[in-house]
């Protein structure tokens, strides 16, 4: 469902770099590098997080842009309600990386999923119209924490679910990244 709602927001908004359906996630981490010899650790580390955390519902709803109007780096869509176990998932991804000795961001996690990123003929009046249209979402449940490369296009790395033990791994629907 997203991902039509993308190509119809790309038939109606020129001037973005819209961004691959396939790879569309949450970030709860950014590594500006990960070296190879560290992801086992970050691995190990995340895992130790999602075990512990059930999936849970989430619903998108409402865009927005970071920072607003024609100054705009990124499109993005939000949440319809705040969800405590999105941002618990946060908080304890962000303190395994802490734990392994990665910075982390200064600023507070505002959970969003990045649509694309505006460039010169970015057509905001277009974006304008978008804003003030209902873009909602159907629910669907977040399953697993994802590790990815974004070197070249998104590559998964690791895929660890929500709730089970790393030696029960499954491949599951929705994804949160890492």
């Amino acid at each position: 469902m997203l991902a039509a709602r993308i190509d119809a927001l790309r038939q109606r908004v020129g001037g973005v770099r819209w961004v691959d359906s396939r790879s569309i996630h949450f970030t709860l981490h950014f590594f500006e590098e990960l070296p190879a010899e560290r992801t086992g650790a970050v691995v190990e580390a995340v895992s130790a997080v999602a075990i512990r955390q059930a999936p849970f519902t989430l619903q998108l709803g409402g865009l927005g842009s970071f920072p607003g109007g024609a100054r705009a780096r990124v499109l993005w869509v939000g949440l319809i309600a705040d969800s405590p176990a999105l941002a618990d998932l946060a908080a304890g991804v962000q303190a395994a990386m802490a734990g392994c000795g990665f910075a982390l961001d200064p600023r507070p996690f505002r959970p969003h999923v990045t649509l694309g990123r505006p460039g010169p003929r970015f057509d905001l009046g277009a974006w304008r119209d978008e804003l003030a249209t209902p873009f909602d979402i159907p629910a669907f449940t977040a399953q697993q924490v994802v590790l990815y490369e974004s070197r070249g296009g998104h590559h998964v790395r690791e895929r660890l679910p929500l709730g089970i033990a790393a030696d029960s791994r499954a491949t599951s629907a929705g994804t949160i990244a890492g």
